[in-house]
């Protein structure tokens, strides 16, 4: 289905986070392109970040990161683009303004999670990879709202 077809099947405010599947999305011809943000490319990222930091707690990982960069909201593809870009075209829009506030969010607690497995908190690094993940898909559905809005 389309972007804007998944937008609306998971597009309402009542929808949890946590139920977003980005492999259920395709994108028509046009859509994957947002005013210079590759789209599919920022959300399945984001949705990667997840699997990263769970191969880091149980030791399958063995990717050097560094906790600043991770705990970053403008160092990934999505970051730039939200304070570049996104912030001139929309700043003034309540959409970016919540996008921005959940993509910084995800990246503070992805730090959290990266700097409990170094310091070997496994427990706590557990219990946050749970909330990681709604906050992950919360950062997809606001980006997907700011796109639709965008576009209408």
């Amino acid at each position: 289905m389309s972007i804007l077809s998944w937008l609306k099947q998971v597009g309402s405010a009542a929808v949890s986070a946590d139920l977003i599947n980005t492999e259920a999305m395709t994108f028509a011809k046009g859509e994957e392109q947002f005013h210079g943000l590759d789209m599919k490319g920022a959300l399945e990222a984001h949705t990667a970040w997840t699997k990263r930091l769970e191969g880091k707690l149980n030791g399958e990982n063995q990717e050097a990161l560094d906790i600043a960069t991770v705990a970053s909201d403008c160092q990934c593809q999505l970051g730039k683009w939200i304070h570049g870009t996104a912030k001139q075209q929309f700043g003034n829009s309540p959409d970016y303004e919540e996008l921005r506030r959940v993509h910084a969010d995800f990246h503070l607690k992805a730090g959290e999670i990266l700097n409990n497995v170094l310091n070997g908190d496994h427990t706590m690094a557990a219990s946050n990879l749970k909330e990681i993940r709604y906050q992950s898909g919360s950062v997809q559905l606001s980006l997907v709202r700011l796109y639709s809005h965008a576009q209408h």
